[in-house]
C-alpha cells in the first residue's frame, strides 16, 4: 500500500522496469486494509507533510488527516497492490523486509 501526491512512484512500480524490488522496515506492516489505510492516514501522510514543511495542511497541524482539500495535499493517490502485475513478460516483484524501522 502506498501513498502519494502525483502517483508518478507507484506508477514505476507498476508500469517501470521489468523487475521492482520494494524495501520496507518492519514498521510497514500492518494487519490488514484497514489498519493500512489507518497507518497512511494517520502516521506516514502527516509526517511525510510534516517533513516537507506543507505547514498549511491541517495533518501537519494536527498529526491526523482530515480529508482535507488542499492544492498541497500530499496523500492524493493511494495504491494497494496484491499482487505483482501482469506485464507482458513474466512479473517480477520482490519485498525485502528490513527487521527494523524504516522511514514512516
Amino acid at each position: 500500500m502506498n501513498t502519494d501526491y502525483t502517483g508518478n512512484r507507484v506508477a514505476s512500480m507498476i508500469f517501470g522496469p521489468g523487475r521492482v524490488v520494494v524495501v520496507a522496515g518492519v514498521n510497514k506492516i500492518v494487519r490488514d486494509v484497514e489498519a493500512g489505510l489507518k497507518r497512511l492516514k494517520e502516521v506516514a501522510g502527516p509526517l511525510n507533510a510534516k517533513r516537507h514543511n506543507i505547514r498549511e495542511l491541517p495533518c501537519v497541524k494536527t498529526g491526523v488527516c482530515t480529508d482535507c482539500d488542499s492544492p498541497k495535499r500530499i496523500c492524493r493517490v493511494i495504491t494497494i497492490l496484491e499482487r505483482a502485475p501482469n506485464r507482458v513478460r513474466k512479473p517480477n516483484m520482490t519485498i525485502v523486509l528490513v527487521a527494523e524501522k524504516l522511514g514512516f
